[in-house]
């Protein structure tokens, strides 16, 4: 621990020699970015072996194709993306039939336009799963989905793939495809 003095003489130290002040203000330069900033552009896009402009044949909403799949079952689901998780191919998709908060049309309604706060709790947690893109490994690919074919936060789309449920209950869609909701 410095005390007082020692603080001062450090201060002091700085200001009269001004080529160390270009070194301190360098770690708040590099992080003014930010992490997403980073992120960007260090992870690339995801495979485009993972879009298609094709619209699966038997889309079910989120709530009732969650309802209807048992565990290692192909699916074809339709929602809208809510969040992505940063640093992974992986994201949350939310039963398209809910309201977020970008339709309350309230300014100052919510902190994040794409919540669903208002949303009832039950018909969110039957309404909203997990996604990954997984690699080769079978772990989640470190691919920024984000911005992948114009993808954000409220966008409608369809996603493929196979229902894992563990055993709490929890889903996740091990994505195959992701297609454009039109």
């Amino acid at each position: 621990m410095h005390s007082n003095r020692t603080v001062q003489s450090d201060l002091v130290l700085v200001v009269k020699n001004p080529l160390l002040l270009p070194l301190l203000l360098l770690p708040t330069l590099v992080a003014c970015g930010g992490p997403e900033a980073e992120l960007t552009e260090v992870l690339p896009a995801p495979p485009e072996s993972f879009w298609s402009e094709q619209v699966p044949a038997t889309p079910r909403g989120v709530t009732e194709g969650l309802a209807r799949a048992a565990d290692g079952e192909a699916v074809a689901l339709r929602g809208t993306l809510q969040d992505f998780v940063e640093g992974l191919a992986a994201f949350t998709l939310v039963e398209e039939a809910l309201d977020h908060c970008d339709e309350m049309g309230e300014d100052d309604h919510c902190p994040t336009p794409w919540d669903y706060c208002c949303a009832d709790p039950d018909a969110l947690r039957a309404g909203t799963v997990a996604v990954e893109l997984r690699d080769d490994s079978g772990l989640p690919g470190a691919w920024r989905v984000q911005g992948f074919h114009g993808l954000d936060r409220l966008s409608e789309v369809f996603v493929e793939g196979v229902l894992e449920r563990d055993g709490a209950g929890n889903a996740l869609i091990v994505a195959s495809r992701i297609s454009p909701a039109l």
